[in-house]
């Protein structure tokens, strides 16, 4: 299944929204400094530092995965600055129906502002109001309280265990906690008093939301 991803998301503060070749020193460095914070749960933090280089290569094969809706990653930036502060993304999964499910890491120093829980609501919306999917995913290793949070605090239901070890924590492979939230989630706080993100597609034009 492809859908067509706004290629910028725009929230109370944060603009989610592809990368470009600009953001490859930003990238480098954001991800660098972020490596002890994140490598425990994120394996691509295990290559940490990358060069400039290495990130530009990485911003064109993402790209090219978005325009083909293969994956949809984003970055995470300010809106009043716009400071790189992390990354997101829609990406696609197909067990056991076609959906996608929303990742996402912050800058260590960003944390405990709820930016985290705002850019996931957005998407949460982008998806089930806008790409009409049957439901969307949030999936974590059992010890990773931070992400946990966010499904709770948006309202997903916790599903049973798949029984598969498809999720780092350290060096092992671990069987992952996994959230679904559908379109009945958005009748729910805090969902519901969510507003919908302002959307635009790969022109830079403004996506209208259905009716």
């Amino acid at each position: 299944m492809t859908w067509t991803v706004p290629s910028r998301i725009e929230t109370e503060r944060l603009v989610l929204c592809r990368y470009t070749p600009e953001d490859a020193e930003a990238l480098a460095t954001v991800a660098a400094r972020n490596r002890e914070h994140l490598v425990r749960y994120l394996p691509w933090t295990r290559e940490e530092p990358q060069t400039v280089a290495q990130r530009r290569q990485y911003i064109a094969t993402s790209t090219a995965d978005f325009d083909a809706g293969r994956d949809h990653t984003l970055g995470m930036f300010t809106r009043d600055g716009g400071e790189l502060i992390g990354g997101t993304g829609l990406h696609v999964r197909s067990e056991p129906v076609d959906h996608v499910e929303i990742g996402y890491w912050i800058d260590a120093e960003r944390e405990g502002e709820g930016l985290v829980t705002e850019a996931a609501a957005a998407l949460t919306r982008v998806a089930l109001e806008l790409l009409r999917v049957p439901f969307v995913g949030i999936v974590h290793a059992p010890t990773n309280s931070r992400s946990a949070a966010i499904p709770q605090r948006l309202g997903y239901a916790r599903q049973p265990s798949c029984g598969s070890p498809t999720c780092t924590d350290g060096g092992d492979s671990v069987v992952p906690v996994e959230w679904h939230a559908t379109t009945e989630a958005l009748a729910n706080e805090p969902l519901a008093s969510t507003p919908r993100p302002t959307v635009y597609d790969a022109d830079g034009e403004p996506i209208p939301w259905p009716a």
